[in-house]
């Protein structure tokens, strides 16, 4: 299982682009809630975490009873194909390699839907022909990974729409989707709102985490929303005794107090460097692919990864997705002064 941020079996990493975080780092109010909570380490954690479900549901809207809570976005997945009996998975391909992990680590019988790189691996109508083999679980990513390109909301509700009908549980993950300025606008737990009285998915799971969104992956916190909390109950009884630290959910209530300003400065800085990787990367004759999330996905006939790395540079090499071969790349956008170091070193490495 390779994923992004695997610095320890490396030489000297001083410039990590494989882990796709928000640029801003974590938000102080996080270390001085941790620092003045320490003591809070003699307890237990509170299984059920009530103060951290209550904080997100002003957060999200979502009624604290339909969320449940967990060491990061993994352990969520995992519990929920036990949870759910998933026997029979619908995958993307390429797609998060957790997805495949935990379906095989639980037996279950893989389905694939590949995506054409000759429409810039977009989900597209062709998928419903993949879903009407009726899988118990069908996993969707919006932005996805690695690519980083939204679903169309008009074809995501088409889905959850066929889902509702036959009987398959639609997982959507939006673990990126704070990154996207519309994020209240297109956000599947919008139909998990009490105000989405008109239209409501009892088959619909969505889940987030802290990971990307407050730049945390060392504190492993996600959420899962659902429309019924029984269903909740049953991915939670999968799930080990006091799963969610006291640090996580120390860290995970000053994360929620943290102030809009927060995650609009974060979407202006990325989508703004956005632009600016894309044009060094095409100048430099890479093939980018569209997408809007805070990483970029591109291809290079030239080996970038073991150059980058000798200059202290980790990104993201994609050819262990499935769908994806050597020479596909996925690096994060990163802080102005981060981003020109990528851009000189690939220009270096390219023209040598």
């Amino acid at each position: 299982m390779l994923h992004g941020g695997e610095i320890y079996n490396s030489i000297d990493v001083k410039y990590d682009f494989s882990v796709n975080i928000n640029p801003l780092g974590i938000p102080e109010n996080v270390f001085r809630s941790l620092r003045e909570k320490l003591s809070l380490l003699t307890q237990y954690p509170d299984q059920e975490c009530r103060d951290l479900r209550l904080a997100l549901e002003k957060y999200t809207g979502v009624p604290a009873g339909q969320i449940l809570c967990g060491n990061g976005a993994s352990e969520l997945i995992e519990a929920a194909v036990r949870g759910l009996h998933a026997g029979k998975i619908l995958l993307t391909a390429p797609s998060f390699s957790g997805y495949r992990h935990a379906a095989e680590s639980n037996g279950c019988q893989i389905l694939y839907h590949h995506l054409r790189r000759q429409e810039n691996f977009a989900l597209t109508d062709r998928y419903l022909e993949d879903l009407a083999q009726k899988p118990d679980l069908a996993i969707l990513c919006s932005p996805s990974n690695p690519i980083g390109d939204r679903i169309a909301p008009d074809l995501l509700l088409r889905i959850a729409e066929a889902c509702e009908r036959q009987g398959t549980w639609l997982m959507v993950d939006e673990c990126f989707l704070g990154f996207l300025p519309d994020e209240d606008r297109c956000t599947m737990r919008r139909f998990l709102l009490p105000s989405a009285a008109s239209q409501r998915f009892q088959r619909l799971l969505v889940l987030d985490a802290f990971t990307k969104r407050f730049a945390m992956p060392g504190i492993r916190l996600g959420y899962l929303m659902a429309e019924n909390p029984e269903i909740l109950a049953l991915i939670h009884a999968q799930q080990p005794e006091w799963s969610v630290s006291i640090p996580a959910q120390t860290a995970g209530l000053a994360a929620l107090e943290t102030g809009p300003e927060y995650m609009e400065k974060a979407r202006a800085l990325v989508a703004s460097e956005r632009k600016k990787m894309t044009a060094a990367l095409e100048k430099l004759g890479c093939r980018v692919f569209p997408g809007e999330a805070n990483y970029i996905f591109f291809s290079c006939p030239k080996e970038l990864y073991e150059p980058l790395l000798q200059r202290g540079i980790l990104i993201r090499r994609c050819d262990n997705y499935p769908g994806l071969e050597k020479g596909d790349y996925r690096a994060a956008v990163l802080r102005p002064e981060e981003n020109r170091v990528l851009a000189e070193a690939l220009e270096e490495i390219i023209a040598s």
